[in-house]
Formats: C-alpha cells, sequence, structure tokens
C-alpha cells in the first residue's frame, strides 16, 4: 500500500516539528523529561499508523526502536537507553493542552501539505480553479458524561481531499452560528468558495464571508430563512430546464442528482440573501437494495455569478460538501473509533480529535486510498510514519 502514496523522500514534506514547537507547554518546568514537541511527535506517528486511543499512542512508542525515538526527540537517559513516553504522561498532556493552539498548529501543517500537493493550474477556459472549503460540525460522542454533554467541534475542511484546516471546540450544537467567522478568521480565503448547510445560513456571516473574507459561497437554504426559502420555493422551476445531471451506483445503493441553476436580478426584486446572484435547485434520488426509491429537493443559493462557475462545478460544490461530511466523518468513526471513545477528561478528546485530523489529512495528501490499509502497513514498522510526517534525520531536532 505504501508504494501507491505521493512522494516521501527527503524534503518532499514539510516538517511538522518547526510548527509543533509553537506550542505552549502546560507542565510545570520542574520534572521535565520529555519535550513537549517530543510528546506530540510520537502522538502525531502513533495516530499516522492507526492508533485510536491513549493507550495506543503509548504501545506505538514502546515497539518504537531507538533510532525511531531519537528521531523524534526521546532524550536518551544517562545510562544510554530511550524509551518513549509512558501513557500516564501522554494522557497528562493531551488533557492539559491548549486546544487552540494545537488545533492551530496541525492545521498550518496541514494546509502547508494542500499547497505542496495541489498543482497551480488553470481550467482550459482561462479561469483559475477555485478551492472549495466546507465548514462543518461533529459531536465527539464518546466524551459525553452524566453530568456534561459530548463534545462538540467545529471544522473547515477542503473539498478535494478531506484536509483539516481550522477547528475549534464549541459549547453546544446550537452555538455552530457564533463561532462560524472566528473558525475561519484566520485563513487566507480569497476566491475561494466555501460551502455550509442551512445551520450556517445567516447573513451576517455571510455578508461577512463575501465583503472581508473575499469569498464565494455555496448556502443550503432551507425553512429556518423563511423568506428566502420562500422565494426559491416560488420560483418557475418548471420552466427552467435541467442543466446537469450524475449518477453513481455503489455499496447497494443507486444515486442520481440534477441541477437547475437561475439569475435573479436585483432589477426585478434579487434573493432575500447577501450577495446572491444565482438560485439553485437540486433534485436527488436514491434507491436502495430492497427499500423503495426517496427523492429529495434541496434549495441553495450561490454568490457566484453563471460566468465563474458552470453547473457541473456548482453541483460538483454542492456534492463535495456532503461528501465531506460522510467521507472525513466516516474514516474518524469508522477507522479511528472516534464515537466509541471514553476518552473525556480535559482537552484530550478535542487533541485525540486533532491527531486523527492530522492523519487523516496527511494521507489523504500523500495519496492515500484506502486509509484503514495505509494505517496497517504503517503500524507493522514504526519507522514508516517518519518520512509521513516530514522528519528526517535532523540532528538540530533529533535530541542526544
Amino acid at each position: 500500500m505504501l508504494t501507491k502514496l505521493g512522494p516521501l523522500g527527503p524534503g518532499d514534506v514539510a516538517d511538522l516539528r518547526p510548527f509543533l514547537e509553537s506550542v505552549p507547554d502546560p507542565r510545570s518546568r520542574r520534572g521535565r523529561w520529555y519535550s513537549l514537541v517530543s510528546i506530540l511527535l510520537v502522538c502525531a506517528a502513533a495516530a499516522v499508523s492507526g492508533a485510536r486511543s491513549v493507550d495506543e499512542l503509548a504501545e506505538w512508542g514502546a515497539r518504537a526502536d531507538a533510532g525511531v525515538l531519537q528521531q523524534l526527540g526521546v532524550r536518551r537517559h544517562p545510562l544510554r537507553w530511550r524509551h518513549a513516553p509512558s501513557r500516564s504522561a501522554i494522557g497528562r498532556v493531551l488533557e492539559r493542552l491548549d486546544g487552540d493552539a494545537l488545533d492551530a498548529a496541525v492545521s498550518a501543517w496541514l494546509a502547508r501539505r494542500h499547497r505542496e500537493t495541489t498543482p497551480v493550474n488553470e481550467k482550459g477556459d482561462g479561469r483559475p480553479q477555485r478551492r472549495a472549503i466546507a465548514v462543518d460540525g461533529k459531536s465527539l460522542r464518546g466524551s459525553a458524561r452524566l453530568d456534561r454533554p459530548c463534545r462538540h467541534l467545529l471544522s473547515a475542511v477542503t473539498h478535494e481531499r478531506p484536509l483539516t484546516l481550522a477547528q475549534a471546540e464549541i459549547g453546544a450544537k446550537t452555538n455552530e452560528t457564533t463561532h462560524f467567522k472566528p473558525l475561519l478568521e484566520p485563513l487566507d480565503l480569497h476566491g475561494d468558495v466555501i460551502t455550509f448547510d442551512a445551520l450556517h445560513s445567516v447573513k451576517a456571516n455571510v455578508s461577512w464571508l463575501v465583503e472581508v473574507k473575499q469569498a464565494h459561497y455555496i448556502a443550503v437554504t432551507k425553512t429556518n430563512q423563511s423568506t428566502c426559502f420562500a422565494q426559491l420555493d416560488g420560483l418557475d422551476w418548471m420552466a427552467v430546464p435541467i442543466q446537469h445531471t450524475a449518477s453513481n451506483t455503489g455499496h447497494g445503493r443507486r444515486e442520481s442528482r440534477s441541477i437547475k441553476a437561475v439569475g435573479i436580478d436585483d432589477n426585478l426584486g434579487g434573493i432575500a440573501f447577501p450577495h446572491a446572484r444565482l438560485a439553485l435547485r437540486v433534485h436527488r434520488r436514491r434507491k436502495q437494495t430492497g427499500k423503495k426509491e426517496t427523492r429529495e429537493t434541496v434549495y441553495a443559493v450561490t454568490s457566484l455569478d453563471a460566468h465563474q462557475a458552470t453547473p457541473a462545478e456548482l453541483a460538483s460544490h454542492l456534492r463535495g460538501h456532503w461528501a465531506v461530511e460522510n467521507s472525513s466523518h466516516h474514516i474518524r468513526d469508522v477507522t479511528f473509533d472516534e464515537d466509541a471513545s471514553t476518552v473525556h477528561a480535559g482537552t484530550a478528546p478535542r487533541a485525540m480529535a486533532t491527531l486523527r485530523n492530522l492523519a487523516i489529512g496527511t494521507l489523504k495528501a500523500a495519496g492515500a486510498a484506502n486509509i484503514a490499509k495505509v494505517t496497517r502497513a504503517i503500524r507493522d514498522n514504526p519507522s514508516r510514519a517518519l518520512p509521513i510526517l516530514g522528519i528526517t534525520r535532523n540532528p538540530t531536532h533529533s535530541g542526544t
């Protein structure tokens, strides 16, 4: 499986270590044996190897030989042995970490990986290719306790490959909209297309996205935006021809999707949504083996004009948003058992989610099609994780 990955030689991947050095150490200066970077690197390498719990992070370190630990910055004892941090040492660090700082460091590194692995191309008509980013939330169900609800995270994830560019922990799912701007504020979104579901179709956030961040959006609209939804639902869609269709078959189901797009001139009243240029109608049909066919109609608005995106591109962006929601969450839950994880103390649930984002993002950037198979191949030989994280034999970071 590893032979199918992209280039992993020295210098081909940005070194993760300098990014992790920006994370503040929550521990007292007294009694530190392991540097914070070395502990986080052990965790990152273990996550890339498929580790799903704090116990498995420590077990990966215990399997790593002295050479691997040296490259990860683990100090050598005066008696010349070199041991990985214990389960308790790792657990205490993850529980006390600054979650925002760790997310910022990992997201910055993943953004660098995205730039490294995405060629700067132009389409045949001379228009630059736009980056599409989905804003979506996910609950860590296993982190709930009797006296505390489960943790909830809001993330910005690229469509083409699920690389998490930003992540924030929020108090409750109903508060997602208030975290929309803080989540995207640090990112350079000029010219990008941001996709989000009806929960985030808030006029103030959308205006900020277009006017301040100079980005485009595609917003699914439901009854929470009653005026806009009524306008879209009331359009004469029967008079608008289908402009693009797509279908796929797999996993015991058959799906087909069609899209219609229509511009509404501001002189004729426009759309009751900031900077909206096109109204979209997507009709989806799904037939699962042994079940009746289901049909669904979804309305959306976008700040893109007809000359800025074709119906096929608009359909791809909408499909990409739903695919990110399914594929990224599915990998975290199935391959990494995120929903089954009972980690709950301090910032550990969020830190573990960040490590999973790191593993999925860097393996996808390297060309992995099946994350589970690749992590198993890496797990069998711990040294294979190092080049994936950009770690080479650099004496500046290797420890003594």
